[in-house]
């Protein structure tokens, strides 16, 4: 019984001194926040103009890049490959920037040039954040490429 006593005794230690080590640290699942401040949604641009993109990001841990997209709309939100011969001057736009010094909070200022050839349509214009950790969160709005006449 002695025996049974000391190696229960010798099995708790093991568990505990086990239980105890450095890896007890907590995984962040929270997703950044992103808000697009400019454009707004169905603004109208002129083409041969420029978009102020503007938009404020956040995380609890730290942000560690994102992306700021503009492409066409007119797929019917399904971002399906299209006829190039008829699109062939649908605008699109793609950049990615890391955030400096993995900050909490950013804030993203791009001035975008619009062709003057572009096609008049409807388009996406949205922003990916990911943090430092992985998680990400997107937003999209919707604006006009062309003249207000035409649509």
């Amino acid at each position: 019984m002695k025996k049974i006593v000391n190696l229960s005794f010798a099995f708790l230690s093991f568990v505990s001194i086990v239980s105890c080590s450095d890896d007890d640290t907590v995984t962040d699942t929270i997703k950044p926040t992103v808000n697009i401040i400019t454009p707004t949604d169905h603004q109208e641009v002129e083409p041969g103009t420029t978009i102020n993109f503007k938009a404020a990001l956040a995380d609890n841990v730290g942000l560690k890049s994102y992306k700021i997209e503009i492409h066409s709309a007119e797929d019917g939100h399904e971002h399906q490959h299209k006829n190039n011969a008829i699109y062939a001057n649908d605008f699109e736009y793609h950049v990615t920037n890391d955030v400096p010094n993995s900050v909490k909070d950013f804030e993203v200022n791009q001035a975008i040039s619009i062709p003057a050839d572009a096609a008049e349509e409807h388009y996406h214009v949205g922003i990916t954040v990911i943090d430092v950790n992985g998680n990400q969160n997107q937003q999209f709005v919707e604006i006009f490429i062309g003249h207000e006449h035409l649509h």
